[in-house]
């Protein structure tokens, strides 16, 4: 209103002024364009669209936690038959011990933005009849039901929290609170449009107003004597359908120890894919520097552009072969010889190639007696070049399914992954000492 009431008074002011200087109605009409405009960007700030995304999802079933369940005791396998020291037994044990549902209450999380009224509502909610309630910025994965208090319309940060509880599953209530403070019209005006953005989300019944700590009323009190006094007095707390639908839900327990179920099962799948991804990686390393000092090698050999380029390709494209084949990625030696032409297309449209080389003959030319040797520069580039890829490659297959690998690679995260990995190898610290490592190699090999 404050913004609006100025923006309006400029506008008035312009007016006036365009009459004294006879300005066409166009101007004006530009002018009055830009107050609107403005007060337009005022009221849509910070408001997530009405878009819903197209990844909603659906209400979790005893056959998706059946399967999830299944695709960890999965991963437990794989690790154990990549791994020889690894002893399943912790993990079985959590497995186990999650099958089992809850003998206690279902955990509640009231959470929002500051001065929303979480303290409030949380002195109102009666301890038992099968709840236990926790104020908390965001749910923990043993959260049974969230209460999302906001206290006018969503925000952009809201929504998106709204939509990533949801995706995990989460039973959310979404909670107008100080209902009081707003005229009827202004309330059910705020109700809709709330219904209206977590449409496809939330149920619009899981969507209401409350007033936990109402504000203190004015109460005049007339005295036999003629005189009048006033009192502050409280109102009574307004929860709307709050314990209606806490008692209806109380009676749903298995649907609500699912999620939680869910989600103790995704982050378990988690520590065991990356304790995978740490087996695999330890694996990789090895083989990454097998192939970089071949490739160096080579170069150094044949420092004719050609004959370099040609050796890199076939270096290249065995090792993508031998990481795919590590991290169980279906890729044919046809398929790894056209990834291994891909990614040095990769590196040529990214500057990776002249950078490096860049870089590296700039390093070299501490050492004139070394740097004149004809083929040490194309030698550090080719195993300089052979490392990123490779190092990409692992970051790459790392974040892939490991139960259910892609049948094709997704050039758009490699390139991503390439990028961060150059960025990650030219910090000057690491890139001298690599061009060090190689040139101390590649001169001390019998001539």
């Amino acid at each position: 209103m404050l913004i609006g009431g100025v923006g309006l008074s400029f506008a008035l002011w312009g007016w006036w002024q365009l009459q004294d200087v006879g300005l066409d109605l166009e101007t004006l009409g530009l002018w009055g364009l830009m107050a609107v405009g403005g007060g337009m960007w005022w009221l849509r700030r910070d408001r997530p669209s009405l878009t819903a995304s197209n990844s909603q999802p659906s209400s979790l079933t005893a056959a998706q936690l059946t399967q999830t369940q299944a695709q960890t005791e999965a991963l437990i396998t794989l690790l154990a038959a990549e791994s020889p020291n690894f002893d399943p037994t912790p993990y079985q044990t959590q497995l186990q011990a999650m099958a089992q549902p809850p003998s206690g209450p279902l955990q509640v999380t009231i959470t929002g933005g500051a001065w929303v009224g979480k303290t409030a509502l949380l002195q109102q909610l009666a301890v038992g009849e099968g709840w236990e309630y926790q104020e908390a910025a965001t749910p923990q994965d043993q959260t049974h039901l969230v209460l999302a208090l906001v206290d006018g319309d969503l925000t952009a940060a809201a929504w998106v929290q709204i939509q990533q509880w949801r995706q995990a599953h989460h039973h959310i209530f979404l909670l107008l609170t100080k209902q009081d403070q707003h005229p009827e019209p202004q309330r059910q005006q705020l109700l809709d449009t709330l219904r209206q953005r977590v449409a496809g989300w939330l149920p619009s019944d899981q969507v209401f107003a409350i007033a936990a700590a109402p504000r203190l009323i004015t109460v005049r009190h007339h005295c036999t004597d003629g005189s009048i006094t006033e009192t502050q007095e409280p109102q009574a707390p307004q929860l709307g359908d709050l314990p209606t639908r806490l008692a209806m839900l109380a009676n749903h327990r298995e649907s609500l120890i699912w999620g939680v179920q869910w989600r103790q099962l995704i982050a378990l799948q988690g520590e065991i894919k990356t304790q995978l991804n740490q087996e695999r990686g330890d694996r990789a390393l090895p083989m990454i520097e097998r192939y970089q000092w071949v490739a160096a090698a080579a170069a150094f050999a044949n420092p004719v552009a050609a004959l370099d380029l040609l050796a890199s390709l076939a270096i290249n494209a065995q090792m993508f072969l031998d990481l795919a084949q590590l991290y169980r990625q279906p890729l044919s030696l046809n398929q790894a010889q056209t990834a291994a032409a891909s990614m040095g297309e990769l590196l040529l449209k990214l500057g990776a190639v002249e950078v490096s080389t860049q870089a590296i003959a700039t390093l070299l030319k501490t050492t004139p007696l070394t740097y004149a040797a004809g083929g040490l520069l194309q030698g550090i580039s080719a195993a300089y070049l052979t490392r990123i890829v490779g190092l990409t490659l692992i970051t790459h297959f790392a974040q892939q399914d490991p139960l259910n690998p892609p049948r094709t690679l997704n050039w758009e995260t490699i390139s991503q992954g390439l990028q961060t990995t150059l960025k990650q190898t030219q910090a000057a610290g690491w890139l001298g000492g690599f061009v060090q490592e190689v040139r101390s190699r590649l001169v001390s090999q019998p001539g």
